[in-house]
């Protein structure tokens, strides 16, 4: 069972998780990641959106990989 701060924890993260040009806190931030992940390497023939730029490219950057323009 989860505890009442690990809800809110969770709860946040979720309530934030569409605010990619936003910086929350780092469990917010986690989610953020990957919800960009899934969008942009899930299906790389989809173009990224403009909102996800800045995180997929740092994402790109911490991952080791070319980073594309």
């Amino acid at each position: 069972m989860a505890t009442p701060k690990e809800i809110d924890c969770i709860c946040s993260a979720i309530y934030h998780h569409d605010d990619k040009l936003l910086k929350d806190e780092p469990w917010d931030e986690v989610l953020k990641d990957a919800d960009v992940m899934h969008h942009t390497f899930n299906d790389l023939t989809k173009p990224v959106k403009d909102k996800e730029q800045a995180r997929y490219r740092a994402l790109r950057q911490e991952f080791g990989l070319p980073v594309q323009d």
